[in-house]
């Protein structure tokens, strides 16, 4: 017989890591669309029609770092201690930026951009500190900047040489970096175009870089934020995609994979999937990464994400923004005494790693 279930209420969901097998495409829709339409103009993605449920909007990173909104840094701060979230909050032990040229951000951009490949040099070594270093420096940005060698007067003075470079610096369209780097840069240009047969700039085709996204969190009204190294859109490769750009010194995909375990690139990729599903209407279900090495052979790799680890992801940035939610409405960032039993006071419980329980081998007292 039977019984009547019309009256009951869903329960809460035993298993919060399950999802629907049509929930996340396989790799294989995006590379029929693209094997079907490589030969398409791509189709601009405009920030304004994927606002609908908060804001996408191209900014720079200063501006998206001041906004006080809930990003996916923080929220995996939570899962060692809500203190440590709260310091990451309060950027009360924030390290000052180094001034010096970022490789992974460089690959980043020239990923996108192919033709900034061509727009680095490498600075002739001089000493800064005498007028002939200088000199040599103000006319090799010159010449990179179509001008013609200049002589000085030897009575020149230091302050106006200092002067002159720095104009010519800032007029410079070119990156100047070390020869180490430009190594790596011509390597990672060559790959960029073997790899996979050439999927990644078919991938990366009619992408969108620089964009944040600001909405708010459904089930806590805690504002939050995202910005992905790049996005793309069913219309261009069959899939709504975020793609993530990581420079490793793994010698093997599978270091590379454990490293992103260990810092916890689930709870990013799963928040990036979350937040801009819920700001544009449009569901954001596959990720990939792009892995550049920076050690020899400096090669890429192009990694899909498993749904798996998504809703792992997922999970993990829900489980983190309900506790900040439970925080700030207690007034109350607890630390290492949140690992503690409850009723303990924050004494924790400590137990050696089992590999510490092993056996030493009895001392040989034979003469």
């Amino acid at each position: 017989m039977m019984e009547d279930l019309s009256g009951l209420e869903a329960g809460k969901e035993l298993n919060p890591l399950a999802y629907y097998p049509g929930d996340y495409p396989e790799k294989q829709v995006m590379i029929d669309f693209i094997e079907r339409h490589q030969d398409e103009q791509p189709v601009e993605i405009l920030p304004g029609e994927l606002s609908l449920n908060g804001f996408a909007v191209k900014d720079d990173m200063e501006t998206y770092l001041a906004s006080k909104k809930i990003g996916s840094g923080g929220l995996k701060e939570v899962l060692k201690t809500p203190r440590h979230f709260f310091y990451d909050w309060e950027d009360e032990f924030t390290p000052k930026e180094k001034e010096y040229f970022e490789l992974g951000t460089f690959a980043h951009l020239a990923f996108l951009e192919p033709e900034l490949f061509e727009m680095v040099k490498v600075a002739p070594e001089c000493n800064l500190a005498s007028k002939d270093g200088e000199i040599r420096m103000i006319n090799f940005y010159r010449e990179l900047n179509g001008g013609n060698i200049t002589r000085f007067e030897s009575g020149f003075k230091m302050e106006g040489l200092k002067d002159i470079l720095k104009t010519e610096k800032e007029k410079c369209r070119y990156r100047i970096i070390k020869q180490e780097h430009l190594e790596i840069i011509q390597a990672l240009k060559k790959n960029y175009y073997w790899y996979g047969g050439g999927i990644i700039p078919k991938i990366l085709k009619g992408a969108m870089a620089e964009t944040s996204f600001y909405g708010v969190d459904e089930a806590t009204g805690l504002e939050v934020k995202v910005r992905p190294d790049y996005f793309n859109i069913e219309e261009n490769i069959g899939v709504n995609a975020i793609i993530s750009f990581k420079t490793t010194r793994a010698d093997n995909i599978g270091k590379f994979v454990y490293d992103a375990a260990r810092l916890k690139y689930e709870v990013t990729e799963g928040m990036y999937q979350k937040v801009m599903s819920d700001i544009t209407g449009r569901k954001f279900n596959a990720t990939m990464m792009i892995m550049l090495q920076t050690v020899p052979p400096y090669d890429v790799a192009v990694l899909w994400w498993s749904p798996d680890d998504i809703q792992l992801g997922k999970y993990k940035y829900e489980m983190a923004i309900m506790t900040v939610k439970e925080c700030f409405d207690k007034g109350w960032f607890p630390g290492f005494d949140a690992l503690a039993e409850s009723g303990a006071h924050g004494i924790i419980d400590m137990k050696l790693p089992e590999w510490a329980e092993k056996e030493l081998r009895p001392v040989d007292m034979e003469d």
